[in-house]
């Protein structure tokens, strides 16, 4: 009886708090069951009559407890530089909203908005997904990504994607990137989740550790190089894979992702060399080559990027899989009137069927088949941004 006393006082004197209250259902389901011997219904009749609550009534209120606010999972909302002025960079973001940025180092003797701003910026927005139910709690979801069994940490590590915003969420999948104990293709899939999360400095600092020395697994590598493509817009994380693509990566598909990574970053005008310098190198692998060509893809309003594609096609002497490729790029350009004409000229001269077919395809292209091709990131009818690496 004595117990029961002591519990209730402890009740009315602590503010419960959600981290306690799995305890709490726990000791009153104790205490229930340790009453149920004789004296049971007298003690109850006692405790009501001085006006206590019974562990029962105390119960029921923990019940009706309100859950503590938990922040909103968040996507990315990339923003895509429109205009420098009086000193400030303004976007256009993929959700309609501009945003206006302090300039950044500026360098007016470029001439060139880059100097002084990013070419694009990923803003964290509410999720579309927010307004589904969500099953999976901060506190299950910690518990979960900590659990012994690894197929169920994997299943977390992905399920974590929509709160990846959060500490609570950000903090232990950091954790599994960065454990070397931890299995392969866990920390794969903690690459993938973090690419959502790139904004936070923390977050790109792992990311680039598991990078750095070249003492990681291969595929983990690969995939930490694609996770950075939503940081392209911060300089270091450009010199990073540029640096890799030109001088320090030694492993061709590690080098090969950071080429992948760089497409983000391909309208600024240094990528656009490092990509178009590989592009152009007949020393260089095929598929490496093509690489490139594919992460050119949202430059193709450069005029050097456009003519690069155009003398390619033209090519007798270059491989047939290049040309292809560029083919398809140009379907970015076939409002051009010079584009138009080449490809109206492959559709009715060529002698390979490919090629006519792949002119076709090109002047008419299709949506989804070129945002495969060329891992492009797009949005879903609700909203919901789709990231490339989702393909990956």
């Amino acid at each position: 009886m004595e117990d029961i006393l002591l519990f209730v006082r402890f009740y009315r004197s602590v503010k419960l708090r959600q981290g306690v209250l799995r305890m709490m259902k726990v000791i009153a389901f104790s205490l229930l069951a340790g009453l149920a011997g004789q004296g049971w219904c007298s003690d109850m009749e006692s405790l009501r009559a001085q006006g206590l609550p019974d562990a029962g009534s105390i119960m029921a209120q923990i019940q009706q407890q309100q859950q503590f606010p938990q922040p909103s999972p968040t996507t990315l909302d990339m923003c895509v530089f429109s205009e420098f002025k009086n000193n400030k960079c303004h976007f256009k973001c993929e959700s309609g909203a501009t945003l206006i940025e302090p300039a950044v180092r500026p360098d007016f003797s470029s001439g060139e908005p880059a100097g002084a701003c990013a070419t694009h910026i990923f803003r964290p927005v509410p999720s579309p997904f927010a307004a589904f139910p969500k099953y999976i709690s901060s506190s299950d979801l910690r518990d979960l990504l900590r659990d012994p069994n690894p197929e169920v940490r994997k299943a977390a590590v992905k399920a974590s994607r929509d709160y990846i915003g959060n500490s609570y969420a950000q903090d232990p999948v950091r954790d599994i990137l960065g454990n070397g104990n931890e299995r392969t293709d866990i920390r794969v899939e903690a690459a993938r989740v973090l690419s959502y999360a790139t904004g936070h400095s923390r977050v790109r600092d792992e990311l680039e550790e598991v990078i750095r020395f070249g003492n990681e697994p291969r595929e983990l590598r690969v995939m930490a190089y694609k996770a950075l493509w939503s940081a392209t817009g911060h300089s270091r994380v450009q010199d990073l894979l540029m640096d890799a693509v030109r001088y320090s990566e030694k492993d061709r598909d590690a080098r090969r992702a950071a080429i992948w990574a760089l497409f983000s970053a391909s309208p600024n005008s240094r990528p656009q060399d490092v990509l178009t310098d590989v592009l152009r190198s007949r020393n260089e692998e095929e598929s490496t080559r093509i690489e490139a060509l594919k992460s050119l893809y949202n430059a193709m309003g450069n005029y050097r990027v456009k003519d690069l594609m155009m003398d390619l096609v033209r090519d007798s002497n270059e491989r047939k899989p290049v040309r292809l490729a560029a083919i398809k790029a140009l379907s970015a350009a076939n409002g051009d009137s010079r584009v138009k004409s080449l490809l109206e000229d492959i559709m009715e001269r060529a002698s390979d069927p490919e090629f006519r077919t792949a002119a076709i395809a090109a002047a008419a292209p299709e949506p989804a088949d070129i945002r495969e091709y060329f891992h492009l990131g797009w949005k879903m009818e609700n909203g919901a941004f789709v990231s490339p690496i989702e393909k990956e």
